[in-house]
């Protein structure tokens, strides 16, 4: 650690057998502080240029400020949606002194074929954006042959050398030698100011380097833009190693941008998680088999397949199709809600259930706080509410998502709660959410059937012989349901989550079987007679006045 305490420096000795780690002195779990990290992140970007896709994002976001979130999909192509087929370059690399290890044949490979297996990867570049757009965008690579560099990979590694210079020199010989050599670049995709979107470089073998230094995978725009024939140039570019095997997680990510304009769902400063493990755009899951773009950024991208607003009633969502309902204050803030499930794509995800996203496209999912000031961009509901994402716990665990029978409710009296973030009421309540499925049922509204039970149909109750009061009979400050059935007192106590259990006969009296009570006759009520906060009950029969304690483990006494 450096004496400041906000940097992490290269110890020179290369880990080895020769050389193990706990041989060096060093003190085990050194991290940077998290102000400094973020601080450190700030910098670097702002002293990146300003990439294309980003310019893209800014134009496209002022012309979905008009549109409503519900009418995306149907709006499709908007400008800066990704539909029909786009065609990106992969530009191959080696030295004099490292050859390449990976043929251009299974790179090519890699990019385009359908189906492909290669390294333990489900399916190629190609497929991924093929599903997860739900058919909607083809998306390729024209993968060159590998050319040999002017210089030793020393020369470009060389750490002393402020960091992208000899990887934009680089990435710059290799489209000279491209142009040299009469390529064509007609058949590249391009935007309306002729920047080709993508430009993916792989250079042979392992990195060597540090981050921020040498040839340290990164994604950046060229110093100037690269112009070639027809009009077209080159700008924004990925450029990492190959190691010694490919891998689609941070591929599709970085095409996530250069292709789709879509911003990244983490957190810059590492101080939290964004998105965590539910999105390609942040953590992503699996390398060898990243899960799918959230449903935000596929409904900008306008690859919904069905978009639906949340009504009254109930709704049917299904997993793997795009299927999104949407609950929307305005055209930058909304709740959009999908079905994700524990397969294909989505193998790896940290749970699986319905997925509430809570979107204000004026967030930034650097902004862990929680406040109306300071928020997200892209948050989902973590079931649970214990809000791990945003407090850099994990990037998500089994409690997350909803249905039954964790988390089958989510209303303004939930934790999480469904309000905007003006703390102003949304009006969207949720219940009755399924068991997590392929296909998953909701209803919505604002009046819920909470217990089958106690109604005239529900269970035979009748005015004229069975009163039915609201009380707290466990001092939770939450409301049960109190019956006096033909047996006796059934109590079906109100859950934290707004949901009722069922009915529990308490007390075999006080019936109009059990005791022979009757409404005309015998009034009953519930009332605090010990001031313990938990309601007792109070009947008045032939023989007088009689009472049965709520006890704290919620029975009653006889």
């Amino acid at each position: 650690m450096s004496d400041s305490g906000h940097e992490l420096l290269p110890t020179g000795v290369n880990v080895n057998g020769a050389h193990p780690p706990t041989n060096l002195g060093l003190v085990p779990g050194l991290r940077v502080p998290p102000a400094a990290a973020k601080q450190q992140a700030q910098a670097l970007r702002a002293a990146e240029p300003r990439r294309r896709w980003e310019e893209r994002r800014e134009e496209k976001r002022a012309v979905l400020r008009e549109v409503s979130p519900l009418s995306r999909a149907a709006a499709a192509p908007l400008p800066g949606g990704t539909v029909g087929t786009y065609v990106g370059l992969c530009v191959l690399i080696q030295f004099p002194d490292v050859p390449a290890t990976i043929s251009q044949a299974e790179v090519d490979n890699f990019c385009n074929q359908v189906g492909y297996n290669g390294f333990g990867n489900n399916g190629s570049v190609r497929d991924y954006f093929h599903d997860v757009s739900d058919g909607k965008l083809t998306y390729t690579n024209v993968v060159t042959p590998y050319y040999t560099a002017a210089h030793n990979r020393s020369y470009y590694t060389d750490r002393t050398i402020p960091y992208t210079q000899r990887a934009r020199e680089l990435i710059t010989e290799a489209l000279n030698h491209l142009k040299a050599s009469g390529f064509n670049f007609g058949s590249l995709s391009s935007d309306s100011s002729g920047f080709i979107y993508a430009l993916n470089v792989f250079y042979a073998q392992a990195n060597v380097n540090n981050w921020s230094e040498g040839l340290w995978p990164h994604s950046y725009g060229l110093a100037t833009p690269f112009a070639v024939a027809g009009g077209k140039k080159f700008s924004d570019y990925q450029f990492t190693d190959m190691g010694s095997q490919l891998s689609l997680g941070t591929f599709c990510h970085e095409n996530g941008h250069m292709i789709c304009d879509f911003p990244d769902l983490y957190d810059y400063g590492y101080e939290s998680h964004g998105a965590g493990g539910y999105s390609l755009m942040a953590f992503g899951g699996d390398s060898k088999n990243p899960v799918q773009i959230d449903a935000y950024l596929k409904n900008e991208a306008g690859w919904a397949t069905k978009l639906t607003p949340v009504g009254s009633g109930t709704a049917t969502v299904y997993a793997g199709q795009n299927d999104f309902h949407v609950h929307a204050l305005s055209t930058t803030e909304y709740f959009i809600i999908e079905n994700r499930q524990k397969v294909g794509r989505d193998a790896s995800l940290p749970d699986a259930g319905l997925a509430i996203w809570h979107v204000d496209e004026a967030g930034s999912n650097s902004n862990e706080q929680m406040t109306p000031a300071l928020h997200y961009e892209c948050s989902i509901e973590q079931a649970d509410g214990l809000f791990d994402l945003e407090h850099n716990t994990n990037y998500g665990d089994a409690h997350d998502l909803y249905g039954a029978p964790d988390a089958p409710r989510f209303a303004g009296d939930t934790s999480p709660n469904s309000n905007w973030w003006s703390a102003a009421v949304s009006g969207l309540t949720l219940y009755d959410i399924s068991v997590p499925g392929p296909t998953m049922t909701f209803k919505a509204g604002d009046v819920e059937l909470v217990v089958g039970n106690f109604g005239y149909t529900a269970g035979g109750w009748r005015v004229d012989r069975h009163p039915r009061f609201m009380a707290d009979t466990t001092g939770d400050k939450r409301a049960d349901i109190v019956g006096f059935g033909d047996a006796g007192v059934y109590v079906s106590r109100a859950q934290a989550n707004g949901t009722f259990a069922a009915p529990q006969l308490v007390v075999a009296n006080f019936g109009y079987t059990a005791g022979g009570w009757r409404v005309e006759r015998h009034p009953r009520f519930m009332a605090d007679t010990t001031a313990d906060l938990r309601a007792d009950i109070v009947a008045f029969g032939d023989a007088g006045v009689y009472v049965s304690r709520a006890r704290p483990d919620g029975s009653f006494g006889i």
